[in-house]
């Protein structure tokens, strides 16, 4: 008797950004299952119940991941409540045995509504990946911010189990309740490497302009920081118009948002990677810096301590110290915790954890399975995402 391969519904609010490509990612992970795509789609592209053959900064088929996906439309008012009704609706066209819900917003509606149409004895597992939690940000008031750790606690017990992306991650899990094991993001992108042993003195950070990545903090970085000549800052990204004109105005060149391969030719090109988010959980854009062969400078935060970047870097003065030793040396500080960071991130490292991950919902694990509608991980080497 041939063995019904498991199937897995991955549910996103928007098929976009770091969140995509994190999904990619763990689908290229785990061909062994059938993985189907749920997510809302945005004014004025594919409406209720038309998927689009990919993302505007996704360049693939969604048909080349997934044997099957859905846009539940809504736009940018009602998304929500389609996303739930979509939802209602695929359940029992898909029958799941593993519902993967990733972010926030996916998460509380999926908690909300599967306990309500589809839990039994045989009814499917729930996962959840929260892709940072919404009440790590600095950028709300404290009302807000219990707001966001209420709701999640209120859906906590519906969770059977948090896929996490750090140890950070996965202790927030844990308090709130919820089972949690920690999967590794990873890329699969390998950006040119230059040779190394030449200086220009380029400094490079990709992401959206805006409150999570704290473009007031580059600027303090920058001000604390000598300027010689040849210095280079190249912000690959877009967003808050008075971040970018706050950017340009303090000599850093912001370039708008750019291909998956503009964003490898830029890291390609630079000297050091400086991440200063203030709240993230294990960014796509490190990983690329890594395989990429540039030296990380990361502001420390809970989340990046946790997977093992330097901890000691915490205010801008100390990165500033940083940035100004990887620029005049074209090394870290302490290398050998970005080696040890890369090592950790790997395809196979995601792949193993993740295969148990769903072992815990769905017992034995097949084993992989070649399937023409699901190409190796290998074989898939444009689909990288645009971080925002």
């Amino acid at each position: 008797m041939r063995r019904e391969t498991p199937r897995i519904l991955h549910v996103t609010e928007s098929m976009s950004g770091g969140t995509a490509a994190a999904i990619v990612e763990f689908v290229r992970s785990t061909p062994q299952f059938e993985h189907h795509l749920l997510f809302r789609g945005r004014a004025g592209r594919a409406g209720r119940g038309r998927a689009r053959t990919a993302a505007p900064d996704l360049p693939v088929r969604f048909e080349d991941l997934f044997a099957g996906s859905r846009d539940a439309g809504g736009g940018l008012s009602g998304g929500l409540v389609s996303l739930g009704r979509a939802l209602r609706e695929t359940l029992p066209a898909v029958a799941p045995r593993v519902v993967h819900l990733h972010g926030g917003r996916a998460g509380l509606v999926g908690r909300t509504v599967i306990p309500a149409v589809a839990r039994s004895a045989t009814g499917p597992a729930i996962l959840y990946t929260p892709h940072c939690f919404g009440f790590e940000r600095t950028d709300l008031p404290a009302v807000a911010l219990r707001l966001l750790r209420g709701a999640e606690r209120a859906v906590a017990a519906s969770t059977d189990l948090a896929v996490c992306v750090s140890p950070r991650e996965a202790g927030l899990a844990t308090e709130l309740g919820i089972p949690a094991v920690v999967v590794p993001n990873t890329t699969r992108a390998r950006p040119a490497r230059p040779d190394r042993t030449r200086h220009t003195g380029s400094v490079v950070t990709v992401g959206r302009v805006g409150a999570q990545k704290d473009f007031d903090f580059l600027l303090r970085v920058k001000a604390l920081l000598p300027d010689p000549p040849g210095v280079t800052w190249t912000w690959v990204g877009g967003g808050d118009p008075r971040g970018e004109a706050a950017l340009r105005a303090a000599g850093v060149r912001v370039t708008g948002w750019r291909s998956p391969a503009e964003v490898r030719n830029h890291l390609a090109a630079a000297d050091a990677y400086l991440h200063t988010a203030a709240w993230d959980s294990c960014p796509l854009p490190l990983l690329e810096a890594a395989a990429a062969g540039l030296p990380l400078v990361a502001r420390s935060i809970p989340a990046l301590d946790s997977i093992g970047l330097d901890p000691d870097l915490g205010t801008a003065e100390a990165v500033a110290a940083e940035l100004g030793t990887v620029l005049a040396t074209g090394r870290p500080s302490r290398p050998r915790l970005q080696e040890a960071f890369a090592a950790r991130h790997t395809p196979q490292a995601q792949a193993a954890a993740l295969a148990e991950a769903y072992a815990t919902a769905l017992g034995a694990i097949p084993a992989p399975v070649p399937r023409a509608s699901h190409p190796a991980a290998g074989s898939l080497t444009e689909v990288e995402v645009t971080r925002r």
